[in-house]
């Protein structure tokens, strides 16, 4: 069974540079201007770019429990569906 793929639907390459992302399950918030000092993440690296073994630095969730902050909604890219002719 598929993980949840949050609001990014699991593509990280849809997600802007700087668009934050909120842990599903405690809430955290990573911050790509911040980054994660505690995992030597460097401030300025996004989301798409964190190593395979990065998990919430609260609760440990997966990558994949994350979703995207709502006022960074607009930040992500969704291609409309293509409707046949």
């Amino acid at each position: 069974m598929p993980g949840f793929e949050g609001t990014f639907l699991g593509d990280s390459s849809k997600l802007h540079p700087d668009t934050r992302l909120e842990c599903k399950v405690c809430h955290y918030i990573y911050d790509p201007a911040k980054g994660d000092v505690d995992q030597n993440i460097e401030p300025g690296t996004p989301f798409s770019e964190l190593p395979e073994y990065w998990n919430c630095p609260v609760c440990g969730c997966e990558r994949d429990l994350f979703m995207v902050v709502p006022e960074d909604l607009s930040l992500i890219h969704i291609s409309e569906p293509t409707r046949p002719e």
